[in-house]
């Protein structure tokens, strides 16, 4: 008795093959991109769940205000924290973030004006943000309340607080941000 007797059967076995193909693509596509593909998902969570970078750009307003125009781009001397970049700057993810152990202590790329310290209600958690004068850097998921308070001048290479795991994360790393003016901008053109 034959396997495939008539064209009903046939069908079958088409979509059998059909699944097992489709089912050893996303296996390669797994194995082959492995973390990326993370990466791609989680972006793709973030944009569903919080409207492609329009909280960052809420959040600066409302814990900074509307910013100054940029009288030029900054030049930076020095990394916020040490780590991997695991979340590069996109459409959807306005900022850069940086994974590390928790306790890694955060640093002000830049001397500056500290014009937010404290816990953010639009999912940073604890968080800092800097005025430099033109420019301003948000630092957030911090593991605990800042050691910088509103109003203090600090000076580049001053421990903002230490890298977390608080507010909408999904592990310990810092979520950096540089807002030139009134935009948003890539961290990574301007860090060293």
């Amino acid at each position: 008795m034959p396997f495939v007797k008539n064209c009903q059967g046939q069908g079958l076995v088409e979509y059998a093959l059909l699944i097992a193909l489709i089912a050893m693509v996303v296996i390669g596509a797994v194995f082959i991109l492995g973390r990326n593909l993370y990466t791609v998902f989680y972006g793709i969570a973030e944009a569903l769940q919080f409207g492609c970078g329009q909280v960052s750009a809420e959040t600066f307003r409302s814990y900074a205000g509307e910013g100054t125009p940029a009288s030029s781009p900054p030049t930076l001397s020095q990394r916020p924290a040490e780590g991997t970049v695991t979340q590069s700057y996109w459409f959807c993810h306005k900022g850069l973030d940086i994974a590390n152990d928790e306790g890694v202590p955060v640093r002000a790329v830049a001397g500056g004006v500290v014009r937010f310290a404290g816990w953010s209600d639009r999912g940073y958690g604890y968080m800092v943000v800097l005025d430099h004068g033109g420019y301003q850097t948000l630092y957030a998921h911090l593991k605990q309340a800042p050691s910088v308070s509103n109003g203090q001048s600090v000076s580049g290479g001053t421990v903002l607080g230490l890298m977390g795991n608080t507010g909408f994360s999904t592990g310990p790393h810092l979520h950096f941000e540089i807002r030139l003016g009134r935009e948003l901008v890539d961290p990574s053109l301007y860090l060293p």
